[in-house]
């Protein structure tokens, strides 16, 4: 009763027009004597009908507002702000993307650090690009050089080998942090498809943008139907990933930096042996990437 007397107050001028377009149709067919002509009768039936759409017209108007309004535009520093609290306030984390680069720089620093200080039981679901599939490593650098054809913020162009080492740098980073508490737990899958945005998603909200675009963020809150959605698109993904088994039975001992032996045997235990080619030196960049990532949202 109190939905029905709310929806009349919002449609007070639609439904007094209705009523009485209504009540003069009525008059007109029951009183033989009333002088009408047709042109008054149809001017009745038109305003009903001008009426009734009026009031369908608002019915959608009012649905789509509903709809709108379970999504955020996030801008600029609006993207870490909703990061950061939705970070600080959730017990499961899940991301796919490209490279991990946010994850490496911002997430797991973040998740480690509560851990710590709260002593609680903390997870993580990561889902990156497979490394070792060069053909899926050349299409992310060519989708990137086409959305940024004079290379990232430094300058430096996106190619297969610095996707490579981007990636085998998150699984690296992954392994290293887990190492560091029993509260912290990370499962990682390495993706064969590219995917174009983004996804970071809490016990609470879940964060979209494109990769390398300025577009704006989209936040969708829990309890939408957006949400649930896209915790089935997730699962989904991460079902058809490559898993990668991370273990605390390594020779990581943090806070110290890996070795380059230790890296390499790592990726080896975790059947992702580093490519023939790279040296010492592209031990130590991947070493780099991993713990000293520079932001470039």
């Amino acid at each position: 009763m109190t939905r029905f007397v709310t929806w009349v107050r919002l449609n007070i001028d639609g439904v007094v027009t209705l009523v009485v377009a209504a009540i003069a149709i009525v008059v007109e067919a029951f009183d033989k004597f009333a002088n009408m002509n047709a042109v008054s009768g149809a001017t009745l039936l038109v305003l009903s009908l001008l009426a009734l759409t009026l009031l369908r017209d608002r019915n959608r108007t009012s649905r789509l507002v509903r709809e709108l309004a379970a999504v955020r535009l996030l801008h600029g520093a609006e993207i870490d702000q909703a990061h950061a609290q939705a970070c600080g306030d959730t017990d499961n984390w899940i991301y796919k993307g490209g490279t991990g680069t946010y994850l490496r720089a911002v997430t797991l620093p973040s998740f480690l650090g509560r851990a710590r200080n709260e002593s609680r039981l903390l997870n993580l679901r990561v889902e990156v690009l497979d490394p070792g599939n060069e053909q899926l490593c050349l299409a992310d650098a060519q989708y990137r050089n086409s959305l940024q054809p004079q290379g990232d913020v430094n300058g430096r162009p996106w190619t297969v080998d610095r996707i490579r080492k981007q990636s085998y740098a998150t699984v690296l980073a992954c392994a290293w942090y887990r190492q560091q508490s029993e509260f912290l737990t990370v499962e990682l899958g390495l993706s064969s498809t590219l995917s174009t945005y983004r996804w970071d998603m809490s016990d609470n909200v879940v964060i979209m943008n494109q990769r390398g675009s300025k577009t704006p963020a989209l936040l969708f809150e829990r309890g939408k139907s957006q949400y649930s959605d896209f915790t089935r698109e997730l699962a989904v993904s991460f079902k058809q990933a490559q898993p990668v088994l991370l273990s605390r039975d390594t020779d990581l001992r943090p806070p110290s930096e890996p070795t380059i032996g230790q890296v390499r045997r790592l990726l080896e235990h975790l059947e992702l042996p580093l490519p023939t080619v790279y040296t010492d030196d592209d031990v130590i960049e991947i070493v780099e990437y991993a713990l000293r990532p520079v932001n470039t949202f």
